[in-house]
């Protein structure tokens, strides 16, 4: 029974990592690959069973589609192991190579995560839009990504923790010691996903199985080092995917380049080493309504239904309200007719002439019934963005 729920977990493993849809370098294949194989089935049973999951079934994380793909890969691996015992076909091996590939995931996943915190572009800098909205208007999920935006010396530590972790994952010898530095690493992942109600739960979970899959082998040994301080020797395992000296050298050698340049190919491409530092596009930052004119009539301050507008990184125009309310749109910006093409969530597009006076930075917009002007905020002169450590608080003035 036991080496019955081995193979399945083991090929559970190998189907998840094959069919989980990652995006690589902007390349969907995996994603293209399960939806021509899981979409249909996942459809019938959400139609059936969960009329009021997402119609646009994308796999997308902690979706129903995500969580009953994992369901049927589950399935799956139970009716092909029932299968291959009736065939009698010998597949003890397969759960040494599932723990291999499983290490290797999971070291890809944490190579990836961990440049992303030491690039910055996982913690990246909060936008000007959030830096301005209040405490309480924030969701959790949000003002939790924002705050570990704030700090570089955090985010870039995390993400060497997790690098260091990945390299010893990848080292036979130091393998086990690389688990253990993973169970503690995504049993604090899924606490924040769940405390702050962040949308990767499922496949943080799915990581915590995966390394608890790839560790129980030594559990015993390390219960009683850790537990009962009994000396124990861990020893590699003497089974290999590769048996030939040479070739498994080379083999080792071009997967681990592969994940390496898996990794850091984007950050070479785009020479995007601290996002922090990237520079932002045109307009991009806040602004302070300093006057707003309805046809010939000059509102009064108090009176003015617009605050501030913020220009976000990823083409939004986003409208702060007199109670903080928040009304965005995409755009398209058309610099030599100065116009802003924006659309709304309904597909509803719009057309407005700006102008912006790079020295005084004000910017206008001209709407057909009323004309705002505004003036650049310096957002990143705010308390939030500081670069300030206090090792004592008499330092604190």
């Amino acid at each position: 029974m036991k080496s019955f729920v081995e193979k399945v977990l083991a090929l559970f493993f190998v189907f998840g990592f094959l069919f989980l849809p990652l995006t690589l370098n902007g390349k969907d294949w995996q994603f293209e690959l399960t939806k021509i194989i899981f979409s249909k089935p996942i459809a019938i049973i959400q139609t059936h069973f969960f009329p009021k999951a997402l119609q646009v079934i994308d796999f997308s994380s902690d979706t129903i589609g995500l969580n009953l793909l994992l369901a049927l890969l589950f399935l799956l691996a139970i009716v092909i192991v029932l299968l291959l015992n009736f065939l009698k076909i010998k597949t003890n091996k397969i759960i040494f190579i599932s723990r291999v590939i499983s290490c290797y995931y999971i070291a890809f996943i944490l190579l990836n995560y961990g440049f992303d915190k030491v690039d910055k572009t996982q913690f990246y800098l909060p936008e000007p839009n959030v830096l301005y909205t209040s405490f309480g208007n924030l969701s959790k999920d949000i003002l939790y990504w924002s705050t570990l935006g704030t700090s570089h010396f955090y985010s870039i530590s995390m993400g060497i923790i997790e690098v260091f972790t990945a390299i010893l994952l990848l080292i036979k010898r130091t393998r086990i010691v690389g688990l253990l530095f993973s169970i503690g690493i995504f049993v604090n992942i899924i606490l924040i996903n769940f405390g702050f109600d962040i949308s990767v739960k499922t496949f943080s979970v799915f990581l915590l199985l995966a390394t608890l899959f790839s560790v129980y082998p030594n559990l015993k040994k390390l219960i009683n080092f850790l537990v009962f301080q009994r000396k124990e020797q861990l020893m590699p395992h003497k089974q290999s995917i590769v048996n030939n000296p040479f070739l498994k050298i080379w083999t080792k050698s071009i997967v681990v380049g592969l994940l390496f340049l898996q990794v850091l190919f984007p950050y070479l491409k785009t020479q995007n080493f601290n996002d922090d530092l990237q520079s932002r596009p045109f307009l991009h930052g806040a602004y302070q309504v300093n006057q707003f004119i309805v046809k010939s009539d000059t509102l009064k301050t108090s009176d003015f239904p617009i605050l501030k507008i913020f220009i976000h990184r990823n083409n939004y125009i986003i409208f702060q309200g007199k109670n903080n309310e928040m009304t965005d749109y995409h755009f398209e910006i058309d610099t030599i007719k100065k116009q802003l093409l924006l659309q709304d969530y309904q597909k509803n597009n719009s057309c407005v002439n700006y102008d912006y006076v790079k020295k005084d930075s004000i910017f206008k917009l001209k709407f057909n019934n009323y004309y705002i002007i505004s003036k650049a905020l310096n957002w990143r002169k705010l308390p939030a963005l500081q670069n300030q450590t206090h090792y004592t608080i008499d330092q604190i003035q």
